[in-house]
């Protein structure tokens, strides 16, 4: 029976020792985006029309312009007048983008522009919001996303 027991157990400690446990990596914990809503004075297109044109005024590009509403209508569905606009400024975006390259997934900044019950809804991710769980710093962003969101609500009257 030893005879047998030695080479059983000399192959179960070879076998354990060519097994290898890699770290477990931990995921990075989603960090949850809060949205500021700011209700606008103007009729849906003229919002559109006011924050897109302001925008490129301010020496932004507007990258798209996403109508969901007529992408809804296209497949025979109805919603709410809903757009998106996609803008940034690559001059600004690039040295946020070459510190933390994940940000590239944050920019370029977007803003929603939607009505429903008869209000029309300007809807945007705050600066201190967008940079969180980044390595971005506020210090980083005070002169252009932050000057951004200022934008928003200057368009707005606000």
């Amino acid at each position: 029976m030893k005879i047998f027991a030695l080479p059983l157990l000399a192959l179960a400690l070879s076998l354990g020792a060519c097994a290898t446990t890699n770290p477990v990596h931990e995921p990075t914990k989603a960090t949850a985006m809060t949205h500021t809503t700011l209700i606008s004075s103007y009729d849906f297109d003229t919002t559109v029309h006011r924050l897109k044109s302001t925008i490129e005024s301010k020496g932004m590009t507007v990258f798209a312009v996403i109508d969901h509403a007529k992408s809804a209508q296209e497949v025979g569905m109805n919603m709410q007048p809903a757009t998106v606009l996609i803008y940034g400024n690559p001059k600004a975006g690039t040295p946020l983008m070459q510190k933390d390259p994940g940000f590239a997934l944050v920019l370029p900044l977007k803003v929603l522009i939607t009505e429903t019950n008869g209000q029309v809804q300007v809807i945007y991710t705050p600066a201190n919001q967008l940079i969180k769980g980044s390595q971005i710093q506020p210090s980083d962003v005070a002169n252009t996303l932050a000057n951004a969101e200022k934008l928003i609500k200057t368009v707005l009257g606000q």
